[in-house]
């Protein structure tokens, strides 16, 4: 999502909301389920600031690069933590 929003925000708008929306509905779903271990202070930091980017969509992101940069960062953390589990 973050290398669509970096490329052409305008262009790539309807995956990006489907991706966010996709992705709401997992993080819901796995709210229902206990995440233990070190993995899971990496993953609560990541659910809270994808609400935040999340909030910024809904609100018309300002500065499309800026908001794919902060997404690009979220995703390579979070993969690095399951990579480490």
């Amino acid at each position: 999502m973050g290398r669509w929003a970096e490329g052409s925000f305008a262009k790539e708008e309807a995956r990006i909301a489907l991706f966010l929306r996709l992705t709401r509905k997992n993080l819901n779903a796995l709210a229902d389920f206990p995440i233990v271990g070190p993995f899971n202070q990496k993953f609560q930091k990541f659910s809270h600031s994808f609400a935040r980017l999340e909030k910024d969509y809904q609100a018309g992101v300002s500065d499309p690069k800026i908001w794919a940069a902060v997404m690009l960062t979220l995703g390579a953390t979070l993969t690095q933590s399951v990579k480490l589990i």
